[in-house]
This record gives C-alpha cells, sequence and structure tokens, in this order.
C-alpha cells in the first residue's frame, strides 16, 4: 500500500494518475467523504521483478541489470529498547531498467513504498554486518566491520570492508581529525575500490563533507557531496533530512572532472508505522553507461555515508555524544 495525496481540484467519485514505485501510471478514484487534499492508501499491484535483474552468479556484473537498488535496514528490537548499537542488516530489492526516477528534490516515500515493501517480503540480496560488540558499544561511530552481500542461496556477490578508526574530535559536516574508509571487493575477494571521507574542515563547503570513491589503482571515480543543508536543487533541501519534516536527504554525485552526475536519496520511511520500525531506507541511482565496478563504487559510497553521516544523526537524535559515545 502507498499513502497519496489527492491533488488539488479532485473530490470524491472523480480519478486522478499518479505514479507507482516502479515508474509506471496508475488510475485512482476518490473514496466518498475524501477532499482535496487529504491523504488516501493505495493499493499498489506488486510488480514482478525482471528476470534479468536476479543474481544469477556470483559476480557484480548483475548490477548492470538495473537502474538502481533500494536498501532497507529495520530497526533491531534488542537495539530499541537497549539504545546499545547493534549489527546492522539490510535488505536489498531492484530498481528495474527504464525506471524514472523523480527529479532531484522530489522524492518521497510515496515513490519508494512499493520498494520498501519488496525489499521487506522478497529481498535478492541480504547483508549482515559483522563486527566486535566492544566497538559497537564503545565506539559505534568509528567500528570495524565486513558486510558480505548474499542471495538467498548464500552466495557473496560482493564484500565491503571497514577499519576501525577512532576520531575523538569527530564533528560532522564542520570538522574531523581521521580518516574514514571503506572497501569494496568482488566475490573473488578482488578489490573494487575505496571511498574515503576525508580528514579536515567542512571538506565539502559550508555544512557538506565529500566522499572520494577510488577503484582499485586509486583512480577517482566519484565524489559524492552529502551536505545538511543546501543541494543543487535549491534552497535548504537537506535541513532535517531524513526525518518526518524533511523526507529525503539528497546525496550528490560528481565525476572526477566536478561534473554533476545525479542524485541518490536516503528516504524517511514515512510518519507511520515505517518510521517506527525502519532505521534506513535508500535509494542508489546508477548513473547511465556506468559499469558494474562503478556501480558497486557509488553503492560503497552509499553505505560509508550511511554509517558516519546517518549514523551520526541518529546517535545525537537519541543523546549520544559527538566523538562517537553510545547513545544515553
Amino acid at each position: 500500500q502507498m499513502e497519496v495525496q489527492v491533488p488539488d481540484g479532485v473530490t470524491e467519485g472523480h480519478t486522478f494518475m499518479m505514479q507507482t514505485p516502479s515508474g509506471g501510471q496508475m488510475q485512482v478514484q476518490v473514496p466518498a467523504g475524501v477532499k482535496s487534499g487529504q491523504m488516501i492508501m493505495v493499493q499498489v499491484p506488486m510488480v514482478a521483478m525482471p528476470a534479468a535483474a536476479q543474481p544469477t552468479s556470483a559476480s557484480q556484473d548483475f548490477l548492470l541489470t538495473m537502474d538502481g537498488m533500494f536498501i532497507r535496514q529495520q530497526l533491531e528490537l534488542l537495539e530499541a529498547i537497549s539504545g546499545c548499537e547493534t549489527k546492522n542488516r539490510y535488505n536489498v530489492t531492484p530498481i528495474p531498467l527504464g525506471t524514472q526516477f523523480p527529479q532531484p528534490g522530489s522524492m518521497s516515500s510515496d515513490w519508494t513504498g512499493g520498494y520498501r515493501a519488496r525489499a521487506g517480503a522478497v529481498p535478492i540480496l541480504k547483508a549482515k554486518e559483522e563486527s566486535e560488540c566492544c566497538e559497537r558499544v564503545c565506539c559505534p561511530l568509528f567500528r570495524g566491520f565486513s558486510l558480505p552481500w548474499k542471495d538467498v542461496n548464500g552466495s557473496v556477490f560482493l564484500t565491503m570492508d571497514r577499519d576501525c578508526a577512532f576520531d575523538p574530535c569527530y564533528s560532522p559536516p564542520a570538522f574531523a581529525c581521521c580518516k574514514q574508509t571503506l572497501s569494496v571487493k568482488n566475490a573473488q575477494g578482488s578489490l573494487i575500490s575505496t571511498v574515503e571521507m576525508p580528514a579536515g574542515c567542512c571538506t565539502g563547503g559550508c555544512c557538506a563533507q565529500i566522499f572520494n570513491a577510488k577503484d582499485a589503482s586509486g583512480n577517482l571515480v566519484y565524489k559524492l557531496r552529502a551536505s545538511t543543508c543546501g543541494t543543487r536543487s535549491g534552497g535548504c533541501a537537506n535541513l532535517c533530512a531524513p526525518s518526518c519534516c524533511n523526507e529525503s536527504f539528497y546525496i550528490e554525485v560528481f565525476g572526477p572532472d566536478g561534473e554533476y552526475v545525479n542524485t541518490s536519496t536516503f528516504v524517511f520511511p514515512g510518519c507511520n508505522c515505517g518510521g517506527l520500525t525502519d532505521r534506513s531506507s535508500f535509494v542508489v541511482a546508477f548513473p547511465p553507461g556506468a559499469n558494474a565496478e562503478q556501480r558497486a563504487t557509488l553503492l560503497a559510497g552509499m553505505m560509508l555515508i550511511e554509517y558516519t553521516v546517518n549514523e551520526f544523526s541518529r546517535q545525537q537524535a537519541n543523546g549520544g555524544g559527538g566523538g562517537g559515545a553510545p547513545p544515553k
């Protein structure tokens, strides 16, 4: 189901068109007693996933069969009760080829609702963090881990690794003393790429951080910009995001020449049960023409942002310390 708003001027008994998560259109009739501007729940037909999107062999090449990925992390019950960091778990569903993504600045949980449901019911891949309990409790923001991405048969397609790099003066986006890194390897264990969050002050400009994604030879592939305020779409698009107040947190992707490539997005699951059960969800939009290694590199960049920027925001919201102290 998806929650949608009845457009202005449309009254009960009349119909309007809405975009489905797969990029298609469907007609919706306004129920009796509902006025324009009100929210209604719409049953969206489950779209069969193209066979090409199913991983068939343990290789990053399956990323070429889709235009993007939707990744969902559900809140662990133990973490909700205790406030202590547990091992992150992620479910993945593909965004099919030919999907029309919303323009930057207009992504919402309405668009991602169907993907969220499929990620929970029929994920094509799952990733479970392997990390040390001591690091998760004492320095959760900087903990080292291994994150293998597996299919239902347990075959590993990608593995992401991060070394623990404790930073006592971590205060994003203003300042970081220590570089944070994450690497991604293929099914055979060969390095695909490395993503770095450099140490320094306001590395991405005012209120922003830069993440440098490099290939196995150390050549820059992408620069990801995570701003806590303004974006290319204008205004303070990322202010207080992702939250009920502002659902979408936009990550701008640039090429090695500094030219804008596209935007990926962290999306608040909604001010409903999704906001209570999901810890994080995000859309990774693959640039047209990107090869499998470049797509895996962009995915790794979004994961490092998840563990550094988003984890920090959640810690602060829960009363945690800026230096990675566990929530109070």
